[in-house]
């Protein structure tokens, strides 16, 4: 089967058939992915009948989001009987998936794809339009599980419906051994270091006789970060408290204190600060392999990897999911500056489809 061909039981996208529904509409959550999928659905003219949390989960003073009172799921289920359902934030807790399971046997349940960053909704006119660049991403994809995956996660991101991300799921220690394969005495870049979490999974697997680069931007978690490194075993580890970007200047970041940090911002409530941004490329002479979660800012952070991607063929962890177009955009920046990589795709348990990843390996290795 070809990779249209993969996509011919898609007759309509998730918005339409959110237009086309005589069932009432309600979100599931609140926050940033709620205000994304309202304002869309304002745009579209799609009118929505409340909002709920889980029960035992709603304030017991009146609280209202977007002029919506927020109620339990068990009181919009009297008042409105059989809904659909759109889960509005991002989870990869098993309790929490399997609550959400559990509503999707009483209702029809949609996980509307929204962009963390940027703007642009994978609906099908923006498939039909990028179809080529899907495609050649799709062809270069190195194992059935990639191929898999990402046919499976172009599924969702269009129809909202979560199976396809239970179908594809596989799990972090499957890409560390069968993809990234760490080994001692290795540089690791960490690009988006948050509190160490990923070097310490990085370092379980190659040992602490390693070298690490870790950067990140925001001071509340470069805290934690730098807690992390006092503790860690690793001798040599360098913290750098900054932003990667394509050149070394100071630029203009949005903290929130998590992993949502970033230097472009459609978050609420997040401060503008000055940092200073930094490319990879001017901090070490070599890498083996470096990791990139960059918050929206991932093409930008890959250009100031230019020479190391064209020097040294470092095995590269790009995140794929923040903004609409990184499923080909990624690839296409990265082959574009060297094109002996072979390329993988990777989703991890979660809704909707965040914790996914593309992994450029170098031939040979």
């Amino acid at each position: 089967m070809n990779f249209l061909e993969c996509f011919n039981d898609i007759k309509c996208d998730m918005w339409q058939n959110l237009s086309d529904t005589k069932d009432p509409i309600v979100l599931y959550g609140m926050g940033d992915g709620a205000e994304k999928i309202l304002d869309v659905l304002d745009a579209k003219n799609i009118p929505v009948a409340g909002i709920f949390a889980s029960d035992g989960f709603v304030p017991k003073k009146k609280k209202l989001f977007r002029d919506f009172e927020i109620e339990s799921y068990s009181d919009i289920k009297r008042r409105l009987g059989r809904m659909t359902v759109l889960v509005s934030f991002g989870t990869k807790i098993s309790d929490v998936i399997e609550n959400i399971l559990e509503i999707s046997k009483e209702n029809t349940l949609f996980a509307p794809d929204v962009p963390v960053f940027g703007s642009g909704i994978l609906d099908l006119e923006y498939f039909k339009e990028n179809l080529v660049r899907f495609e050649n991403v799709y062809s270069k994809l190195s194992d059935d599980i990639s191929k898999k995956a990402y046919i499976c996660c172009l599924k969702f991101r269009l129809t909202g419906d979560i199976s396809y991300l239970r179908e594809c799921e596989t799990d972090a220690d499957e890409s560390y051994r069968n993809i990234i394969k760490p080994y001692p005495g290795s540089t690791y870049i960490d690009i988006g270091a948050y509190n160490g979490d990923t070097i310490r999974e990085f370092s379980s697997y190659s040992t602490n006789k390693i070298t690490v680069h870790a950067i990140e931007p925001d001071i509340r978690n470069f805290k934690k970060l730098s807690a992390y490194a006092e503790n860690c075993g690793i001798k040599n580890l360098t913290l750098h408290n900054a932003a990667a970007w394509d050149k070394n200047e100071t630029i203009t970041f949005f903290s929130r204190s998590g992993r949502n940090s970033a230097n472009t911002t459609s978050h609420k409530n997040a401060k503008a600060i000055e940092v200073l941004g930094i490319n990879a490329d001017s901090i070490t002479q070599k890498a083996e392999f470096i990791k990139i979660d960059a918050e929206g800012a991932d093409i930008k952070a890959l250009s100031g990897c230019r020479r190391l991607i064209c020097e040294c063929s470092p095995t590269l962890c790009v995140a794929a999911y923040h903004r609409t177009e990184d499923y080909f955009a990624i690839p296409e920046f990265i082959f574009s500056q060297n094109d002996s990589y072979e390329l993988y795709f990777r989703h991890f348990p979660h809704i909707p489809c965040w914790d996914t990843n593309f992994y450029f390996k170098p031939k040979y290795v």
